[in-house]
């Protein structure tokens, strides 16, 4: 499914790609940038009412949000980036 205008977790708007889970009612969006196509983030949002513990979120409670706010490229597995200023 697509959703048209989803916002990751700093508040830019893209185009998401998103899966359903029919058995809690929440919907995890992958969110990515509408021109470059650049992944911003990603969102969990609860749609529809849930069975057992999932039925006390209310449909539309954003319950997952994360934006990516640095790339960067490095030499091996576990390096961190350099602190660039």
């Amino acid at each position: 499914m697509v959703v048209e205008d989803a916002l990751d977790a700093v508040g830019r708007r893209g185009v998401a790609v998103a899966r359903l889970d029919e058995t809690s009612g929440q919907r995890e969006e992958w969110i990515f940038d509408r021109r470059t196509h650049v992944f911003l983030g990603e969102r969990t949002v609860q749609v529809k009412k849930g069975e057992g513990d999932d039925g006390l979120l209310t449909p539309g409670t954003l319950i997952y949000t994360s934006a990516i706010l640095k790339r960067a490229v490095v030499d091996a597995m576990k390096q961190p980036p350099s602190q660039v200023g």
